[in-house]
């Protein structure tokens, strides 16, 4: 009898469980709540479908079944009575929960009937039904309605809708259930905001009440709602905006949706995860054929078996076994011959014991077993498909094989093609050769360097750590003498004296051991593959501790030292790979630590330099090959450690790590920096999503470039479990180090929040979540290894003529290293108003340095909450940032708005960038879709468009002459951007017209770089710096 177990807790898994009941087939049914378990009581109990609303909330007036799925169930069930043959299972269960119950139970066929947005459920049940074998179907609900509104708003995730409906206003209806809830109470305002449709059980009514979502604003209800019904929960209350997930037609959402539509009610939408499976009714046929013994047929099962050294004396018996009844044998070829040993070796027979199973084992002996060399996953998945009458395979690892074995990856892959298999360790070369020397690896330190490359650093610093050492570490050693060019390597780097024992083809007949110091050990020939051990006295370990010391004391870097500092860059192969929050941790951690870290942001982003800023409680810096030549790129770092006196610079790269101008060119990128700064780099891997992919991206860009800078890998968005194999996986390929991981977690995910842009001040408890951050990465990175990495590397400056300037000079101000910097200064010293606060808020902190070294002095003021611009300034700068957002309450602040109209109007210079731009229009239209008045000093109109306007650098040639240097990034358009200046793309032929420009009084969308041209800034400073003698001397 074929067992079956169904996934269910949703209309297709009841449907599928009064199908069983009516057709007496066996079968489990698990559901997550003690409220799914009374639903499916109450629905076998039924006898026909009048009653059951899941058979008729789908049906048209016209007595006509909307869904060919739903019609088939319904002739299917006409008497459906309770039945003992299903059996109810309440309750979550994870991964190896599931696991037990298949193996406890014998279950043959798992259906995963599951809610559509279940997703990590029915990863959960995949990952189990691939390690157990057992055949798995996706049983999948039907589309729902694809005509869509043309102001429909569709998301990914519950965070990507929070982010969405926290930048418009208006009343939300949720019905995504109450697994979302504390994603919803991140919105503004959300308890006056939100309505929230829920289940009536007891547990999400206390969870409501818990986040404040109750009285009218909780709808405690079950469905099914009909179109009518929805309808009248949206005008109830008055909601603009409905936010739910597309589930398909058995979900409702073809109701709601509807109900939207006829109240005008806007929509947000939580896209379906992309899946393959069966439809409702396929599922049924496979129920139907699987009670007839029609299981399918089943895949050949593999056993990963770890065969120790390679005599038959070391195997286990189960392996042994494994090896004896296998249809085939497949590995490397030093694998295949150990293997065949032991199928003609005596010890075979004589581990069956009794006199009744020897002659069994002999005949085993001369069974005629296919060996295939193969070893790599993909490899091996061709041979197995290839023949399908094999009942059992044996893939064959030397050692054990959770020991830098190759078993892990192939794991993955086969429950990626859905082979059953099961591991059997072996013994590893490491618990050998302890037992052989009379001692224990309990407190070892175990590196590999077979096919990969090992420190010498990395190994000693473990050895010789005062807090945490290990007493030995043993060494997996491949290649030609491998061991002697170690012991080679250890002698150079001082450490001659160290202690080494080698073992060679360990637990052969030509087995070797030898012993003696590095220095000693250096001179000898060793077997390509062999076994290092290392042990250190206390004599060692207080050399090494000295060293490391007066390498610590060197990191301090003093006022008058621009030669040499730790720094590092965090680069990734393209946006959104996760390089600003591990940014972020990195500096949370390193400022834990006491190393007073500075960062620096790769490109003209203001954002992350914003996050860098919140963190350190310190300005950021942007390194900017575009705007900058080399020698001023390379200043801005350096006189950020000075200034900072920063114990290690963090670098934070910019989109993918080789993408500079026109995205064909290197130029501008993070590779560039890294070049220009002769900074190492870690590469952030996204892998979500990703397996063996990652190995082969981190190959590919260590070696895009001769000197790539590339010297280690961190994997984000990657279990612990998976990191493991991963991890391998990568060194294997590329030869890079991994640093480290770090898992997916809401406790410190930083979500995008307007426009593709993030505003840090606008998230809640972020330096919590950074803290959690931080925590994290102390588990799961390997910081020490980072700030190895970062060590102490000299930043060259190429042109001689101007290092030798820089060590004359190196008490002058900065000024004078910045191009065409120096004689700049104005003649009378400037007081600048600058708009400063959460509208407006995206600054070059280069652009403040330069205002203040050419004598301007800053003066901050908020066009949010001042009520007049500063007392005797005699020029403005309004910064971009996000007036949108804030439309509202600068239009309330009618007090400054008549300040700023009147100062300029008298003929005050102003430089006005993107947002501080539109709020000089006459109105805003605002992110809530209202116009607002602005200052009025642009007799036109701002407004929001539906995709971005213009993003990138440019080359600006002002009205003047001069070339300045910035670049544009929005969604908002101007009725008149100007006209004054012309916009040249760095790369291609594309160019316009933008800016307005009278005297002293500029206005546009390009965010400026003073130091690209340090003449135009000045020359603006003597406008504002004429005004002021003007009106004071008068």
């Amino acid at each position: 009898m074929c067992k079956i177990w169904i996934f269910g807790g949703t209309t297709e898994g009841r449907l599928l469980a009064e199908y069983c009941s009516r057709e007496k087939i066996e079968a489990w049914v698990s559901v997550a709540s003690e409220y799914g378990e009374e639903l499916l009581q109450e629905e076998l109990m039924e006898s026909g479908n009048a009653g059951n609303p899941d058979l008729n909330h789908n049906t048209k007036e016209s007595g006509q079944c909307a869904d060919k799925e739903i019609c088939f169930a319904k002739k299917s069930l006409k008497n459906v009575q309770a039945s003992s043959v299903i059996k109810v299972l309440r309750g979550r269960m994870d991964r190896y929960q599931m696991e037990e119950f298949i193996r406890n139970q014998g279950i043959h066929l798992v259906i995963d009937a599951t809610h559509p947005h279940a997703r990590l459920v029915s990863e959960e049940i995949q990952e189990a039904c691939g390690r157990t074998g057992v055949r798995l179907e996706r049983c999948l609900r039907a589309e729902g309605e694809q005509n869509k509104a043309r102001d429909w708003v569709e998301v990914d995730s519950i965070q990507e809708a929070v982010s969405f409906l926290s930048s418009v206003s208006g009343v939300i209806f949720a019905t995504t259930g109450s697994k979302e809830l504390e994603a919803l109470c991140q919105i503004p305002d959300y308890q006056k905001r939100v309505y929230a449709r829920v289940l009536p059980t007891s547990n999400v009514l206390k969870k409501c009440e818990k986040l404040g979502i109750t009285g009218s604003h909780l709808i405690a209800m079950q469905g099914p709602f009909s179109t009518e019904m929805n309808t009248l929960f949206l005008r109830q209350t008055k909601a603009e905006w409905l936010l739910t997930k597309d589930s398909g037609r058995a979900g409702g959402f073809q109701e709601k949706v509807e109900a939207a539509r006829e109240n005008g009610t806007r929509v947000v939408v939580i896209r379906r995860p992309k899946e393959n499976g069966i439809s409702l009714e396929e599922a049924m046929e496979v129920l139907k054929k699987a009670d007839e013994g029609k299981v399918g047929e089943l895949k050949t099962h593999l056993i990963l078996a770890g065969i120790g050294m390679g005599q038959p004396s070391q195997m286990t018996g189960e392996v042994l076994r494994a090896i004896r009844e296998s249809d085939a044998l497949i590995g490397a070829e030093r694998m295949l011959e150990s293997a065949e040993r032991a199928l003609q070796n005596d010890l075979l027979i004589s581990k069956e014991g009794k006199d009744e199973n020897r002659q069994e084992s002999a005949a085993a002996v001369e069974k005629e077993t296919k060996c295939y060399k193969a070893y790599l996953p993909d490899d091996v998945i061709q041979i197995v498909s290839k023949h399908p009458e094999w009942k059992q395979a044996v893939i064959l690892y030397s050692g054990d094989t959770g020991f830098f074995s190759g078993a892990s990856r192939m794991a993955e892959r086969l429950r990626e093609a859905g082979y059953p298999f099961t591991v059997y360790p072996g013994t590893s070369c490491v618990s050998y050769l302890a037992a052989r020397l009379g001692t224990h690896w309990e407190d070892a330190a175990i590196y590999s360097a077979h096919g990969r490359e090992l420190s010498v650093d990395r190994v000693m610093k473990r050895l010789c750590d005062p807090e945490e050492a290990a007493k030995r570490a043993f060494i997996l050693m491949g290649g030609k003498n491998g061991a002697g060019q170690f012991c080679e390597r250890l002698t150079q780097a001082g450490y001659g004296n160290v202690q080494v024992t080698v073992g060679e083809n360990l637990s052969y007949p030509e087995e070797q051991i030898r012993s003696g110091t590095a220095e000693e050990m250096k001179k000898l020939e060793f077997a390509d593959l062999s076994l290092m051990l290392l042990e250190v006295t206390d004599e060692i370990k207080n050399v090494k501790q000295l060293k490391r010391f007066e390498q610590e004391d060197k990191r301090l870097l003093p006022a008058d030292s621009v030669g040499v500092f730790p720094r590092i860059m965090l680069a990734a192969p393209k946006s959104g790979s996760g390089k600003t929050l591990l940014t972020c941790g990195l500096l949370e951690v390193l400022r834990r630590r006491g190393l007073n870290p500075i960062a620096c942001k790769c490109g003209p982003d203001y954002i992350d330099p914003m996050f860098h800023r919140y963190v350190l409680g310190i300005p950021g810096r942007n390194l900017d090959s575009f705007f900058l030549p080399t020698e001023g790129v390379r200043k801005v770092l350096v006189d950020a450690v000075r200034e900072e006196q920063a114990g290690i610079a963090v670098l934070e790269g910019v989109m993918g790590y080789y993408d500079g101008l026109g995205g064909t060119e290197t130029s501008a990128s993070s590779w560039e920096i890294a070049e220009i700064t002769d900074t190492p780099v870690i590469l952030v891997l996204d892998c979500k999503g990703a397996s063996l992919s990652a190995a082969a991206m981190a190959s590919g860009f260590l070696h895009f470039r001769k000197k790539s800078h590339i010297a280690g890998v961190i994997l984000n968005r990657v279990s612990s479990m998976y990191y493991e194999r991963l991890a391998v996986a990568v060194e294997e390929a590329s030869g890079l180090p991994v640093l480290g991981y770090l898992p997916e977690s809401e406790e410190y995910r930083m979500e995008s929040r307007h426009l593709g842009l993030f505003l840090p001040g606008e998230i809640d408890r972020l330096r919590e979540r950074i803290g959690r951050l931080a925590d994290q990465m102390e588990k799961s990175i390997a910081v020490e290894r980072v700030l190895e990495v970062a060590g102490m590397l000299p930043l060259r400056i190429e042109n001689k003529e101007k290092e030798k300037a820089e060590n004359e000079s190196m008490g002058a101000e900065s000024i004078a290293q910045f191009p065409a910097c120096q004689e700049q200064k104005v003649t009378s010293r400037v007081r600048i108003g600058v708009a400063r606060d959460e509208a407006f808020c995206f600054y070059y902190q280069e652009n403040f340095r330069l205002l203040e070294q050419m004598g301007a002095e800053l003066v901050y003021f908020s066009p949010l909450r001042d009520k007049t611009i500063p007392d005797r300034v005699d020029g403005l700068l309004f910064g971009g940032g996000y007036p949108e957002n804030y439309a509202r309450e600068l239009a309330k602040n009618a007090a400054m708005r008549e300040s700023i109209r009147r100062s300029i109007a008298a003929g005050m210079p102003f430089l006005a960038e993107c947002g501080g731009f539109l709020y000089l229009h006459r109105t805003l239209e605002g992110s809530d879709g209202k116009h607002w008045e602005m200052a009025g000093v642009y007799p036109f109109d701002a407004y929001r468009t539906n995709r971005l306007r213009r993003f990138g650098y440019v080359r600006l040639l002002t009205s003047s002459g001069q070339e300045i240097h910035g670049h544009e990034f929005h969604y908002w358009e101007s009725e008149d951007p100007g006209t004054d200046w012309e916009a040249v793309k760095p790369t291609g032929n594309r160019s316009w017209r933008c800016i307005h420009e009278k005297g002293g009084q500029i206005g546009g969308f390009p965010h400026l770089y003073y130091a690209s041209c340090p003449d135009f800034l000045r020359k603006w400073l003597d406008v504002c710096a004429k005004g002021s003698q003007k009106k004071y001397i008068n």
